[in-house]
C-alpha cells in the first residue's frame, strides 16, 4: 500500500477528521462496497478499490495517534464508523475494523517501532495475530523470529504485521514464566501460505503468514503481559488515556462494532425482503402473517440490546480513568454477550427467511455465515468470559488460563 506522504512525530495532521465527517464519509461508501462483496468473497480479500477508497477519506487514521499525523478520535466514533461499513458487508467491516484497531495497538509499541512504520506510511495497513505461533531466540540487537500464523485477517493489504511468539528461555532460566511477546515485522519479511478456503468471511483473506528466521530489532516487540495491562512502552509516550486501554478492551470491541453492524445490514436486508415476500401457495403478504411479526420483534430486540450492552461498555471506557479488575471483566462479559445475541438474531432471522435465503444470489446466506463466522472468534467467546464474571461475583479467583487474569 503505497505511502499518502510523510510526518513527524511533532506534527499534527491538519485535516483531523470530526465524528460526523467521519461517519457520513463511511455512509457514503456503503453502496460501493455493498455491490463489492460478491467479489470480495470471488476473490477471498478486499478488493484494492475498497482499501484505497478508505485511504482516500482519511478513514484508516481513525485511532493513529495525532503524533504521527492521525486523527487520534474515541472508540465510539472507532464503533460508529465500522457499524457502518459493516452493514454494508461483513467481511470488509472485519478488515476495517483492524485497519484501525491494529493502530491503536502499534501505538503501545516503543515509539521508534512507530517511527519506523508511520513516519513514511501514515497509512500503513497492519495485521495482528496473537496466536502465539512463533519461536524467538534472543541474538545481538533483538530476536531471531520464525513461526507460521494462522487467521492474518487482511493479509493481502499488509504493509507490516504483529505477530506473536514465544522467545526461548536463557540458558539456567527454563521453567519461569513463558516470555511471550508481539513481534513488529515488514512486508517483504513475511510470505502468505493460501490457506483461506471456509464458509465465513471469505472475503477477509485471513490466510497463514510465514516468517522464516528473520531478525526482529528489540525495539519492534512489546510484551503481551505489558499490553494486556495497558502498561506498554507506548502508553508513556501518548498522552490519550485512550492508548493507556488494557489490550483486550480494544481489540475485542472491533469485533463486537463489526458484528454489530453485520447484524444490524442482515437485519434491514431481511426486513426489506419480507415486506413483499408472499407466501409460495395462498400468495398471502408474509409482512401480514402476526408470527412473523412476533419474529420480527423478537429480532430487531435481540440486536437492540445488543448495541445498548456495547455501548455499555463504551460509556465505562470512554472517562479514561484506570479500568479495575471488575470493570475489565464486566466489559469483557458485555462483548461477548453482544456477539452472542447477534448470533442469535441472524440465525432467527435466517430460519424465517425461507428457501429463497439459500441461493448463492441471495446476500442473507452470506449475511448468515459471515456473523456465525465472527462470532467464533475467541475474543468473543462468551463461556471464557462468563466464567470469570461467575468467578468473580461468587468471590472466586480468575481463571488464570484466562488472558485477562
Amino acid at each position: 500500500m503505497a505511502a499518502t506522504g510523510e510526518t513527524t512525530p511533532t506534527g499534527k495532521d491538519p485535516a483531523t477528521l470530526t465524528h460526523a465527517e467521519a461517519v457520513e464519509r463511511a455512509r457514503g461508501m456503503a453502496d460501493d462496497i455493498r455491490a463489492r462483496a460478491p467479489e470480495g468473497e470471488a476473490l477471498r480479500h478486499i478488493p484494492e478499490a475498497t482499501i484505497r477508497g478508505f485511504i482516500d477519506a482519511g478513514l484508516v487514521r481513525l485511532l493513529t495517534p495525532r503524533a504521527f499525523g492521525g486523527h487520534e478520535l474515541s472508540l465510539d466514533t472507532f464503533a460508529d464508523v465500522t457499524i457502518e461499513i459493516a452493514r454494508a458487508d461483513a467481511s470488509t467491516g472485519w478488515c476495517f475494523s483492524f485497519l484501525n484497531i491494529h493502530s491503536w495497538l502499534l501505538a503501545a509499541f516503543p515509539v521508534e517501532a512507530q517511527e519506523d512504520v508511520w513516519r513514511k506510511q501514515p497509512d500503513a495497513a497492519l495485521v495482528d495475530v496473537n496466536v502465539p505461533a512463533g519461536q524467538a531466540a534472543r541474538v545481538e540487537g533483538g530476536y531471531r523470529l520464525s513461526g507460521d500464523w494462522p487467521w492474518a485477517s487482511g493479509a493481502h493489504h499488509c504493509d507490516w504485521a504483529m505477530l506473536a511468539g514465544v522467545v526461548s528461555p536463557e540458558p539456567g532460566a527454563e521453567g519461569g514464566p513463558p516470555d511471550v511477546r508481539l513481534f513488529l515485522v515488514p512486508r517483504e519479511h513475511l510470505e502468505i501460505r493460501d490457506t483461506w478456503r471456509v464458509a465465513g468471511l471469505r472475503g477477509t483473506g485471513s490466510h497463514n503468514v510465514v516468517v522464516k528466521d528473520k531478525l526482529v530489532p528489540q525495539h519492534r516487540t512489546a510484551r503481551m503481559a505489558e499490553l494486556s495491562g495497558g502498561q506498554a512502552p507506548g502508553t508513556r509516550f501518548h498522552a490519550n488515556p485512550l492508548y493507556r486501554l488494557p489490550m483486550i478492551t480494544g481489540l475485542a470491541a472491533s469485533l463486537v462494532a463489526s458484528i454489530l453492524g453485520a447484524s444490524q445490514g442482515a437485519y434491514q436486508r431481511w426486513r426489506a425482503a419480507t415486506r413483499d415476500r408472499c407466501t409460495m401457495y395462498s400468495r398471502e403478504q408474509v409482512a401480514s402473517l402476526s408470527h412473523q411479526q412476533i419474529r420480527l420483534a423478537e429480532i430487531a430486540a435481540e440486536i437492540d440490546a445488543a448495541e445498548l450492552l456495547f455501548r455499555r461498555a463504551l460509556d465505562t471506557v470512554r472517562s479514561g480513568a484506570p479500568l479495575s479488575m471488575e470493570q475489565r471483566v464486566r466489559i469483557r462479559r458485555d462483548y461477548a454477550y453482544s456477539a452472542t445475541l447477534c448470533a442469535r438474531a441472524v440465525e432467527r432471522l435466517y430460519n424465517a427467511s425461507g428457501g429463497g435465503a439459500n441461493y448463492e444470489s441471495n446476500p442473507l446466506q452470506r449475511d448468515w455465515r459471515d456473523v456465525h463466522a465472527m462470532t467464533a472468534h475467541a475474543g468473543v467467546n462468551f463461556d471464557a468470559a462468563a466464567e470469570n464474571f461467575g468467578r468473580m461475583e461468587l468471590g472466586l479467583p480468575l481463571n488464570p488460563r484466562d488472558p485477562l487474569a
